[in-house]
């Protein structure tokens, strides 16, 4: 049974080559029994004369014939690869996971981004104090606002208010401009604030909705419905379906792991809704890489990390 199409979040397509039992016709050369005319001699008892007479016998003889057999064969399989509209169980499930992780960093001595930020760190090298408290008031802003968005995931777009549409499209305006003012900043910064604890909590949450909101379905199984990428009850038990895939050399999870990895991120940090949206933040960020002269490429999609479920 395939999915709604209002579960879907974001779908695409992928081929993969496939083993698969097919009835093929072959041309083969065969032995067949015919009957076939053949002279043969023989006296005339009245005559006494050696005569040619035709006689008809069954002769083995080969000719070519089409026949049907089995073979395994391979062909390119097309295959829909969906990231599911999480349900709001899972949203919960997804923000106490957060929650969990933010809190064990946390313990573990790590800084939040808004406390490093808070804490004038000289991460500029050359900036002066006035300098340091603009940047630590952005990151604060963009913070909040990050978060204040995600809260509206749990409400489906379809279920807003005009009052609710309305403001998450402002804070969605608010954190781009946020984003713009400290682009260059960042990439110069980047390396120190992935070390935070609120970083590592939102890259682990992440996984776990790559990994619990990934399914795949083969186009040619009319009966087939979707199937999860990463089977398993929790999150240690789909990661360790994520590595088998990853040391196996899964065909679909290869060609699929990357773009799904940037939509996961995309939808968590943005609360994009939208597949023409994604496919649209999807195209600036190829066209930010192949635009990139300083031979650094953007941070790549977080990897799963070994996490408690």
């Amino acid at each position: 049974m395939a999915i709604k199409k209002s579960r879907e979040l974001y779908s695409f397509n992928i081929d993969v080559e496939r083993e698969t039992v097919k009835m093929v016709e072959i041309e083969r050369e065969v032995e067949v029994e015919k009957e076939v005319e053949k002279q043969r001699k023989r006296k005339n008892k009245e005559t006494g004369k050696m005569e040619t007479y035709t006689e008809k016998v069954l002769t083995p003889v080969k000719e070519k014939r089409v026949t049907s057999e089995e073979r395994t064969v391979t062909e390119k399989s097309p295959i829909k690869i969906v990231f599911r509209r999480p349900t709001r169980t899972q949203l919960e499930d997804g923000d106490m996971f957060y929650s969990v992780w933010l809190n064990k960093f946390i313990k573990m001595g790590l800084l939040t981004r808004s406390m490093l930020a808070k804490q004038h760190i000289d991460i500029g090298g050359t900036m002066d104090e006035e300098e340091k408290q603009f940047y630590s008031q952005m990151y604060v802003k963009l913070f909040e606002k990050q978060m204040s968005l995600q809260r509206f995931a749990i409400v489906g777009q379809e279920e807003m208010t005009p009052e609710q549409t309305e403001k998450r499209e402002r804070l969605i305006a608010e954190i781009g401009l946020i984003r713009k003012e400290l682009t260059d900043f960042e990439t110069v910064q980047a390396s120190m604030f992935e070390h935070t604890a609120d970083i590592k909590a939102r890259n682990k949450t992440i996984t776990w909705y790559l990994l619990h909101l990934t399914h795949y379905q083969y186009l040619e199984e009319e009966t087939g419905g979707l199937t999860a990428m990463f089977p398993g009850d929790n999150y240690d038990e789909k990661y360790e379906a994520y590595k088998t895939k990853e040391d196996e050399d899964d065909e679909i999870f290869w060609n699929s792991v990357d773009k799904l990895s940037s939509i996961a991120t995309i939808w968590y940090m943005s609360g994009v809704q939208q597949q023409e949206d994604f496919d649209t933040l999807l195209q600036e960020i190829s066209d930010d890489v192949m635009l990139d002269e300083s031979g650094e490429e953007p941070a790549p999609a977080p990897e799963p990390e070994k996490a408690d479920s």
